[in-house]
């Protein structure tokens, strides 16, 4: 059941159809008329000087010749020689058997690689097999063996500034 209101909207509307689509066709078929006023007007928009250039921009600044840039030296430091990546570093303990490895675990090198690592405070370092590629904990840059990181630093000491090369 329609309420008031909804009854109204749609007299309204009925109202406003049964008014716009007779107009609608009758301006159709009033088309020889609106053709002979197009094609007029199509030929007076169309007609334009032959000598005109368009303006310029008012934005844009003027053109006072071509004037080349003046070069800038920048002075960058090289990169360094092999792959230098400096962060912490922590410990974590391997469980099973090792195999004869010294394993460490960084997403910065290829898995197997022999990295080396450096203890920024006191000047150590170790090489490590890299045993993993997944996302570390935290901050840190590298994971070692908890028995190999003991040749670098003291546990209590973790995490560590260290620079990895491999």
């Amino acid at each position: 059941m329609l309420t008031l209101t909804e009854r109204r909207r749609l007299v309204v509307a009925a109202a406003i159809t049964l008014i716009a689509v007779p107009a609608l066709l009758l301006s159709s078929n009033n088309s020889s008329s609106s053709a002979n006023t197009t094609s007029t007007l199509a030929t007076a928009v169309s007609v334009a000087p032959a000598d005109s250039e368009p303006a310029e921009p008012a934005f844009l600044p003027e053109n006072n010749g071509s004037q080349a840039p003046e070069i800038i030296t920048v002075n960058v430091p090289a990169p360094p020689t092999g792959s230098n990546v400096k962060g912490t570093a922590s410990y974590i303990r391997w469980q099973g058997n090792l195999l004869g490895l010294r394993p460490c675990a960084t997403p910065h090198a290829l898995i197997g690689a022999i990295i080396t690592v450096t203890n920024l405070n006191n000047g150590r370092s170790l090489e490590c097999n890299n045993v993993s590629i997944q996302a570390l904990p935290g901050n840190n840059i590298i994971l070692i063996h908890t028995d190999v990181y003991l040749e670098i630093a003291d546990l209590i000491d973790a995490p560590i500034p260290v620079q990895i090369s491999f």
